[in-house]
């Protein structure tokens, strides 16, 4: 990781950061974290949205900025890479508690579905998503041994299309 990379990465732990990128992922629809640390890695800017799980121990809903890819017609997905860290995030533990979740796209909510992907499907979409973001295959060295990075699909709850954007 590199320096620019490295503050970044702070900075967005620190709880000021967090609820800085989620206020301007919920009213502007854009994460200046996920564009800093795409800068400082060189690589593609990936439109962000806000997840809302239910935490599995107190039943509050909690809010992460993520960015999302394709997943098929009318879906799109997230990864719970974590960095490579060797334990899944807070919200995909939240997901294989409570499926139903909600999300803030565009800076509109919708209600959806996760369905964690699992094998072959997961494969094939493991590597699209690596093409579009290389970075989570260096996740993936990281986290090997200690766990499969999770790739959840989301669907809205009322069957309408949920696009990603390009």
């Amino acid at each position: 990781m590199g320096r620019a990379t490295a503050r970044v990465v702070r900075f967005a732990l620190t709880p000021f950061g967090a609820a800085l990128d989620r206020s301007c992922v919920r009213h502007l629809g854009h994460s200046p974290i996920s564009w800093l640390f795409a800068r400082a890695e060189g690589t593609a800017y990936n439109r962000p949205l806000l997840l809302e799980t239910r935490g599995r121990r107190t039943g509050r809903l909690r809010a992460v900025v993520l960015p999302f890819f394709p997943a098929g017609p009318g879906r799109i997905c997230i990864v719970g890479s974590r960095g490579g860290m060797p334990t899944d995030p807070h919200w995909a533990r939240n997901l294989r508690a409570d499926p139903q979740a909600f999300i803030l796209l565009d800076r509109r909510r919708f209600e959806v579905e996760a369905r964690l992907v699992e094998a072959g499907e997961r494969a094939q979409l493991w590597e699209l998503l690596t093409r579009r973001a290389p970075v989570y295959q260096s996740y993936a060295e990281r986290a090997r041994g200690h766990r499969e990075i999770p790739v959840f699909e989301l669907a809205r709850r009322d069957g309408a299309a949920l696009e990603a954007p390009w």
